[in-house]
């Protein structure tokens, strides 16, 4: 059997993640956090059920994906497959920050599939980030600040403002759905091309200056100040 925990609220996911490991060591389940390439052993191996001491197995994965793409049929993805049909195997793959869109092809195979999506008001907050938008900016902030980890706050409008610059670019991903294309082109015409990827490394440079203790602020006063800069 698959299991699929995915979302681009990444931090939701992960703890899911945490919550199931620690559900089925409890049950006395054998937990074993395992590779991509290793399944085709996991599948052929009789201790794909049981371990030598009689516990049945259960199979953590990370970004099953990667290799799991695309419309051609390859051996990987009939490894997958029969994994996901086999009821004595469990799997249970965690995919970082991906949508049910991006991951269509898991998705039907597997008999569980758990996306977490953003609150409405952080897409909120996206679409904030444009100049002119301060204080909607820092008054929707406050509020997704309440009830989101700003550390994933700050990943996904890093993630967004890439985006941008990748729209302003013709540069996006063919995965990016056609309706989602054309937001993206829409919001990033709202933004000069020089001051948009000024921000994007600012934004980077965050995350560096607090990774090497260079900044007496927090991640969520650093990023007031910077967006008081660039979206006056």
């Amino acid at each position: 059997m698959l299991t699929v925990i995915t979302g681009e609220d990444s931090i939701a996911s992960r703890a899911k993640l945490q919550t199931l490991k620690q559900e089925f060591m409890q049950k006395g389940f054998a937990v074993t956090q395992t590779y991509i390439d290793a399944l085709e052993e996991v599948l052929k191996s009789s201790s794909g059920v049981y371990d030598l001491f009689g516990k049945q197995s259960v199979y953590f994965v990370d970004g099953l994906s990667s290799k799991y793409k695309g419309r051609e049929k390859t051996p990987f993805k009939e490894i997958v497959q029969k994994l996901a049909l086999e009821k004595g195997i469990q799997i249970i793959d965690w995919e970082n920050g991906k949508s049910a869109y991006e991951l269509s092809g898991l998705k039907r195979i597997a008999s569980t599939f758990d996306e977490y999506k953003p609150g409405k008001t952080v897409f909120q907050l996206l679409e904030y980030a444009e100049p002119g938008n301060l204080k909607l900016f820092i008054d929707t902030l406050e509020v997704v600040s309440q009830s989101q980890d700003i550390t994933f706050v700050y990943a996904l409008l890093w993630k967004y403002i890439r985006k941008l610059i990748q729209a302003q670019n013709n540069t996006l991903e063919s995965s990016v759905p056609s309706w989602q294309k054309q937001k993206l082109v829409y919001q990033s015409s709202k933004w000069n091309q020089k001051s948009l990827l000024q921000f994007y490394e600012k934004l980077a440079r965050i995350d560096v200056s607090l990774k090497t203790n260079q900044t007496p602020y927090d991640l969520r006063e650093s990023l007031e100040l910077l967006v008081c800069y660039y979206l006056k």
